[in-house]
C-alpha cells in the first residue's frame, strides 16, 4: 500500500481520502511552527499528511520515521532515518537516532557505527556519548564503553547516569575498586538508580562478599520498576552469588527466572523463523539417516585456494561449553596458528545448501567447479575478518556450532581437518543453560533446560552419523583431559593438524584476557582449572528431568555415571 493511501491514525495506517494538497512550503512552516510550541503530535500528523502529498523533505521523513518507531515499525523507520541521513550527512542527531533505532534492532555493529558517525560531527553531545558507550558494553569493547561514559561525565559531572555505567563497566572488567567507587559516586547524585546498585553487587561479588551481594540483589528484586534487562541481570548476578555460597537450588531457580525473562523479550523475534536449530539438527539427522552414504564418502579436489593462503585448514567444532574456547586460545598463543573465533564465514558463503533436501542433493553432488566460488569467498571474507594475511601459517576456523555443517566442510574443504571438543555432556548442558549469552537464534534454544537438552543431544546424533559417512580426518579433545595433562594434549592435537610443539601455547591466558567474545573467556583467563567439571554434580536434582535425554552420550562419551 503506497504511503499516499495511509495515515497514522490510533497506533496503526488507515486509508482515507487524501486532502487538497498544500502548499509544501506552507505545510513546512506549519511544521516547524508545532514543534516550537512543543506540540509533537499535532507536527507528526502534519508530517504524515505532508508525506501523502509526497513531499519527501527530510523533517517530514524524520517525523514520520518518529511515528513508525513509536508504533513498533522499527523497519520502516529505518529506512526512512537512512534517507534523511542521505539528505542531510551533517546532522548529528538524526545518526543518533539512528543508531538507536539499530540497536534497538540488535544490529549493534552498525548501531555502533551510526553513534561514531554522530560524534564525529558532534562529539559533545552528551546522549550521543552515553549511548554510543552503550553499544560498545553491549559489544564487549569495555575500553571504548569506559571512553565515551568518561567524557559524558566529563561533560555532566553531577549526572549519576555515566558513573553508573562507567560502574558497571569496571565491574564488567574486573576492576572491584573502581566499580565500588564510581557507583557510590553514582548513588550519591540518585540514590535509587538500579544499574549503580547492580554494579556495587558485582564489586561485592568480586571482593569475596557473595552473602552481602545476594542480600542487595534480593531487595533489588522486589522493586517493581525494573526494567526487563536489569531484572535479567539482577537474577544472573544473585544466582552467581547463590552459586557461590553453595545454594544450589535457590541459584538455578534465579538462572529460571533470567532464562524466562530473556525469553520474553527475545520470544518475537524467533517464534516466527521458518526452521529452529534443533529442528534443523533433527531433519539433518533424519535425511542422512534416510539417504545413501556413497555420495558424501566422495568429494572435489583439494581446496588449492585455500592451500595458497595457509599451511593447513582446521575446524574446531562440537558444542558450545564444551572447551573450544581454551583451545582455541591455546592454538592461537602458537606462532605458527592463526585463529578466527566465533564468526561463521562459512554459513554466509555457503548459500542455502544445508537449509532444503534440494539443497543437500546438489551438495552431495558438488563438483570441484561449483565448490570453487565458495572456497574463494571463504577464504577472501577470513582474510578481511582477521585484518592479517595468514602467510603460509596453519588457520583454525573455530565455531562449536559448526558441527550440523561437517557435510558442506567435507564438499567445500575436503583436506580439512576437524577437532571435535568433548566434554560431560552434564557439565555442557547445564553451563549452557547456566551461562548468559547473547541471544540468538541458536542461543535461543539455551533458554530452557529441557530444549538445552534436546538440542545437544540432536547435535551429538548428528555428528555420530557424520563421523560415519563423511571423509574427514576427526581428532577428539576432551575437554577434563586437557586440563588433568595439558602439555601431553596439546602435543597430540599439534601433531594432529601439523604443527611442532612451542612452549608460547603456556601463555594462551594472556590471549584470553583481551577477548570477550564468549562466556568461557574470562574463566580462560585465568590460566587452567578445574572448577567447570563435574559442576553437574551440585545441580543433580534439578537436572534429573533431562538426565535421560543425555544418559546415552554420558555412556558413549564414556564418563562417570556418578
Amino acid at each position: 500500500m503506497c504511503w499516499g493511501c495511509r495515515d497514522l491514525t490510533d497506533g496503526r495506517f488507515r486509508r482515507r481520502a487524501v486532502s487538497s494538497p498544500v502548499r509544501p512550503a506552507d505545510i513546512i512552516a506549519r511544521i516547524e511552527a508545532a514543534e516550537r510550541r512543543g506540540d509533537q503530535a499535532q507536527a507528526i500528523t502534519l508530517a504524515v499528511d505532508a508525506l501523502k502529498g509526497g513531499d519527501r523533505s527530510p523533517l517530514v521523513l524524520s517525523l514520520v520515521a518518529e511515528a513508525l518507531e513509536a508504533q513498533g515499525r522499527r523497519s520502516e523507520a529505518l529506512g526512512l532515518l537512512q534517507r534523511v541521513i542521505a539528505a542531510r550527512p551533517g546532522d548529528a542527531q538524526a545518526r543518533f537516532r539512528l543508531g538507536r533505532l539499530l540497536f534497538a534492532l540488535d544490529r549493534r555493529e552498525t548501531a555502533r557505527a551510526a553513534f561514531e558517525g554522530g560524534l564525529a560531527i558532534d562529539p559533545d553531545d552528551y546522549r550521543g556519548l552515553v549511548d554510543a558507550g552503550t553499544v560498545c558494553l553491549r559489544l564487549a569493547d569495555l575500553a571504548a564503553a569506559a571512553g565515551y561514559f568518561q567524557r559524558a561525565s566529563d561533560l555532566s559531572p553531577e549526572a549519576a547516569e555515566p558513573l553508573s555505567a562507567l560502574a558497571v563497566t569496571a565491574g564488567l572488567a574486573g576492576d572491584a575498586a573502581q566499580a565500588r567507587t564510581m557507583a557510590t559516586r553514582a548513588l550519591a547524585f540518585d540514590p535509587s538508580l538500579i544499574s549503580a546498585r547492580i554494579a556495587l553487587a558485582r564489586a561485592e561479588m568480586a571482593e569475596g562478599g557473595p552473602g552481602l551481594a545476594v542480600s542487595e540483589l534480593s531487595a533489588l528484586l522486589i522493586r517493581t520498576d525494573l526494567t526487563d534487562p536489569q531484572r535479567v541481570d539482577a537474577h544472573d548476578l544473585r544466582a552467581e552469588g547463590l552459586d557461590a555460597l553453595d545454594r544450589s537450588t535457590e541459584a538455578f531457580a534465579d538462572y529460571t527466572a533470567r532464562n524466562e525473562a530473556l525469553r520474553r523479550v527475545h520470544a518475537p523475534a524467533f517464534a516466527t523463523a521458518s526452521e529452529s536449530h534443533f529442528a534443523r539438527a533433527a531433519r539433518l539427522a533424519a535425511w542422512f539417516e534416510a539417504g545413501p552414504m556413497d555420495p558424501w564418502r566422495r568429494s572435489p579436489d583439494p581446496d588449492a585456494v585455500g592451500a595458497r593462503a595457509a599451511g593447513r585448514h582446521v575446524f574446531l567444532v562440537g558444542f558450545p561449553r564444551s572447551g573450544t574456547t581454551l583451545l582455541e586460545k591455546v592454538l592461537a598463543s602458537h606462532p605458527g596458528i592463526v585463529t578466527l573465533e566465533e564468526m561463521d564465514v562459512l554459513g554466509a558463503v555457503s548459500g542455502a545448501l544445508l537449509a532444503t533436501d534440494d539443497g543437500l542433493g546438489r551438495l552431495a553432488s558438488l563438483t570441484t567447479t561449483q565448490a570453487q566460488p565458495i572456497r574463494q569467498a571463504y577464504w577472501r571474507d577470513v582474510q578481511a575478518a582477521l585484518g592479517e594475511p595468514i602467510g603460509g601459517r596453519i588457520f583454525v576456523d573455530k565455531l562449536p556450532l559448526h558441527t550440523p555443517a561437517l557435510p558442506l566442510i567435507a564438499k567445500v574443504f575436503p583436506d580439512a581437518r576437524i577437532l571435535f571438543a568433548v566434554r560431560d555432556p552434564r557439565d555442557v548442558v547445564f553451563s549452557c543453560f547456566r551461562r548468559r549469552f547473547r541471544v540468538n537464534a541458536a542461543m535461543f534454544e539455551f533458554l530452557g533446560l529441557e530444549n538445552a537438552a534436546r538440542y545437544y543431544d540432536a547435535v551429538m546424533r548428528l555428528a555420530a552419523i557424520y563421523r560415519e559417512c563423511l571423509p574427514l580426518a576427526f581428532h577428539e579433545v576432551r575437554h577434563e583431559a586437557l586440563v588433568a595433562d595439558f602439555e601431553g594434549e596439546v602435543r597430540h592435537v599439534l601433531a594432529f593438524i601439523g604443527a611442532p610443539w612451542d612452549p608460547a601455547v603456556h601463555d594462551f591466558p594472556a590471549l584470553a584476557r583481551e577477548s570477550n567474545k564468549t562466556p568461557s573467556a574470562p574463566q580462560v583467563a585465568r590460566g587452567l582449572n578445574t572448577d567447570g567439571i563435574a559442576q553437574w554434580r551440585r545441580y543433580r536434582t534439578e537436572l534429573a528431568p533431562v538426565a535421560p535425554i543425555l544418559a546415552p552420550w554420558v555412556e558413549r562419551f564414556g564418563y562417570d555415571e556418578g
